[in-house]
């Protein structure tokens, strides 16, 4: 199992699994509880939903909780502040204006991972792009800003 980005034993150790557990989840040798389910979910910024296209068209591409709460805490110590509309811009294309550089390095470094998940799954579904292309740009932007970490975006 991969998402993309994390190795099967990142994911395991982010959720506090053994590999070969989670390598029996995902074949279908292991009956994983709820609690596991949960975790996994956690680490990767999922959640279990009941899509209402209606709350999509009353919501007007107003930016995400996960874009918003991601730049609120990259804007606390930088002059300039970096919108969740750039964040999404930044992760779609993999360009960042260079006075934003510094808040995406922050967002990149410090940001919880299970935000920068959800954040990532959130600019895929509004680019209606595969989250695997934003976790490309992702590790794009994170090498020229060289936020490394701890090498997981290596």
């Amino acid at each position: 199992m991969t998402c993309g980005w994390l190795t099967q034993q990142q994911l395991a150790d982010m959720a506090k699994l053994s590999r070969q557990s989670l390598n029996g989840i995902e074949h279908g040798t292991v009956n994983a509880t709820l609690e596991t389910l949960g975790r996994l979910m956690d680490v990767l910024g999922l959640a279990l939903d009941v899509y209402d296209p209606e709350a999509d068209r009353r919501a007007g591409g107003t930016p995400t909780r996960a874009l918003w709460m991601a730049v609120k805490g990259a804007n606390v110590s930088y002059t300039g502040e970096l919108t969740p509309d750039q964040l999404e811009w930044a992760l779609a294309t993999g360009e960042v204006p260079a006075e934003f550089r510094p808040q995406l390095a922050q967002v990149l470094d410090e940001a919880p991972l299970q935000l920068v998940t959800k954040v990532v799954a959130d600019v895929a579904a509004k680019q209606h792009r595969k989250p695997a292309d934003i976790w490309k740009n992702l590790r794009r932007l994170a090498q020229s800003l060289t936020a490394t970490r701890g090498g997981l975006w290596a």
